[in-house]
């Protein structure tokens, strides 16, 4: 008898903490997602990928609801502005984002030349290759990358060496057709997009792109500052736990997940603290 009651009070507990978490949490928490290989992908009509993977831990560890929006890149930032979407997922940090917005890390990317078209020539760099070589990047309109990519992207852009498009999508059947000669990507880009493909390319690790926090950004204007510390505590205890490195060997080799998480959980765990 004294078991069940146990149990009774136990059961009622978590009734109440569950209930105490969704009064805490907004009616819905709107999370806008664009084509990045498999950080986030439409497939069969619904969105996947590592970043709903993990939202979806989020949302169970906070029992708040989240719902989610697919858009072009370079409008999904847009939206967050204008408070149409709470929160972005797979997002790299920037001071004009900071303006309108709260940022929380939970992983890492750095950004590889992929090269479908051989010319002979080996590359050690971006700026190499602007150099050396003769074909045509084609990136994505709406990514941010390093300050010393962006430079050498504005020397291929005055040399008629670059076309921006608007998704990943775009690029990569491009460089099936051989209609262009490369591409930035990082490996959730480019491992998903290969992954079938009969393109046979070449990766170079560039020096000028540094490993950087990949992570969330939720808007100022329609997030609490209270509901902004809960999702922050929530990355909090998955960054400790390594559940969203865990999440990326679902999609990656051992290889490839230590190399994206080379810099460990300290610099990640440091920035999630500071915004408790």
């Amino acid at each position: 008898m004294r078991r069940k009651w146990l149990l009774l009070i136990a059961s009622l507990s978590c009734g109440l903490s569950a209930a105490r978490a969704a009064t805490d949490c907004p009616p819905v928490t709107r999370v806008g997602l664009s084509d990045l290989g498999y950080t986030s992908y439409r497939e069969n009509g619904r969105i996947a990928g590592i970043a709903i993977e993990v939202a979806n831990e989020m949302a169970r560890r906070t029992g708040c609801k989240f719902e989610f929006h697919w858009y072009p890149r370079q409008r999904l930032f847009l939206e967050l502005e204008a408070g149409r979407i709470d929160m972005t997922m797979g997002s790299m940090r920037t001071p004009e984002r900071d303006v309108y917005a709260r940022y929380l890390p939970y992983a890492y990317l750095q950004y590889d030349l992929v090269l479908a078209q051989t010319d002979g020539k080996q590359y050690a760099s971006l700026a190499d290759y602007v150099a050396r070589g003769d074909g045509r990047l084609n990136v994505t309109r709406g990514v941010v990358y390093d300050a010393a990519i962006e430079t050498q992207l504005a020397t291929l852009a005055s040399h008629g060496r670059l076309e921006v498009v608007n998704d990943f999508e775009t690029v990569f059947g491009k460089l099936e057709m051989g209609r262009a000669a490369g591409t930035l990507a990082t490996p959730p880009i480019y491992g998903k997009y290969l992954k079938h493909s009969k393109l046979h390319v070449t990766i170079v690790p560039l020096p000028e792109s540094a490993p950087r926090f990949t992570g969330i950004y939720l808007s100022k204007q329609s997030v609490s500052p209270a509901v902004h510390q809960r999702y922050a505590a929530a990355l909090k205890a998955m960054t400790s736990e390594q559940s969203v490195r865990t999440i990326y060997t679902h999609y990656f080799d051992d290889a490839t997940v230590k190399r994206t998480f080379r810099n460990g959980q300290a610099p990640l765990m440091t920035a999630l603290s500071a915004a408790d």
